[in-house]
């Protein structure tokens, strides 16, 4: 698919559950991404408005599902390139929701951009008020921004997840410090800086597709970094009440500050399990093969999952 067809078939979205499943050009999507899986046995699909954003959901459900699982994505993502951690959510039995973010994928939004982190907790919140969810366990993983977008979720409204993973999260970037003097120093001049495509997986046909990827946004907003500071200011690292994550984080990972996220996580979701992966990098939910499936094994276990 290139940028125009997805242009045409973003403007034809109607609102969830009616998506846009009769349409050609959606199944072209669908195929596109990976996304028809054919163990759902139902799929909707279709937009949900937060904010002012309407937020492309897609929502798969099998027979004699066990739990419900959450999905969120971080920067740049999309739900299009999250095929394999769907694809684990429905091999173990599990209804799989996930939505695109603000300004990312198929959701409205300036791309890549976001004024206030707030605007992802409320992003959740949204989705998981419009979806008629059955009564199972919900669990829910976010991947770095989406980790992020959890825990501003957890600020502000009552915790429904009985069990939380957090892949890589996002607290402070890399070289944070030297990212503050830049973004000051920048702010009065540029909006956006161009973007590098970091080797972040040892999947080698991920990064190659990520880089031609059509829903990929090639530029840094700095009103994102600015959004960024002032959640980081604003975020107390306490308790949030909510208990416990599993959260998974590679030690090759050059995107986030790990080592001081870490013990911010380990204060914000106390007597969390911590996961660290020798050689895994940034993008976990897209990592090889053997990478996943080292802690996927974690997962199963955190969840009370079994592979069917």
């Amino acid at each position: 698919m290139n940028r125009q067809q997805l242009d045409e078939l973003r403007r034809a979205l109607q609102p969830f559950p009616e998506g846009a499943a009769d349409s050609a050009l959606f199944n072209d999507y669908l195929a596109f991404y990976g996304l028809d899986f054919p163990q759902a046995a139902e799929y909707q699909s279709g937009l949900i408005s937060s904010g002012g954003f309407q937020l492309m959901t897609h929502y798969w459900q099998q027979p004699g599902a066990v739990a419900t699982l959450l999905l969120v994505h971080g920067y740049y993502d999309h739900t299009g390139i999250y095929d394999k951690v769907i694809a684990y959510g429905l091999g173990r039995g599990c209804n799989v929701l996930m939505f695109d973010l603000p300004g990312h994928g198929l959701s409205s939004g300036e791309p890549a951009v976001i004024d206030d982190f707030a605007d992802y907790g409320d992003a959740i919140a949204d989705v998981l008020g419009a979806v008629a969810l059955p009564e199972l366990p919900l669990l829910a993983m976010g991947q770095s921004t989406g980790g992020a977008a959890i825990t501003e979720f957890a600020r502000r409204y009552e915790w429904p997840f009985d069990r939380v993973a957090l892949l890589a999260p996002l607290v402070r970037p890399a070289g944070w410090r030297g990212v503050k003097v830049a973004h000051a120093l920048l702010k009065p001049f540029v909006a956006t800086l161009g973007r590098t495509f970091n080797q972040n997986s040892a999947d080698l046909d991920f990064l190659a597709f990520v880089r031609d990827d059509p829903l990929q946004c090639h530029r840094v907003s700095l009103r994102w970094l600015g959004a960024l500071k002032r959640w980081l200011k604003s975020l107390p690292l306490a308790d949030l009440g909510v208990g416990p994550a599993l959260v998974v984080q590679g030690r090759r990972d050059g995107t986030v500050d790990w080592r001081y996220n870490m013990g911010a996580i380990a204060k914000l979701y106390p007597n969390s399990e911590i996961v660290y992966l020798e050689e895994a990098g940034h993008q976990l939910a897209n990592e090889s093969t053997a990478i996943r499936a080292s802690y996927e094994t974690h997962l199963d276990r955190y969840f009370a999952l079994q592979p069917l």
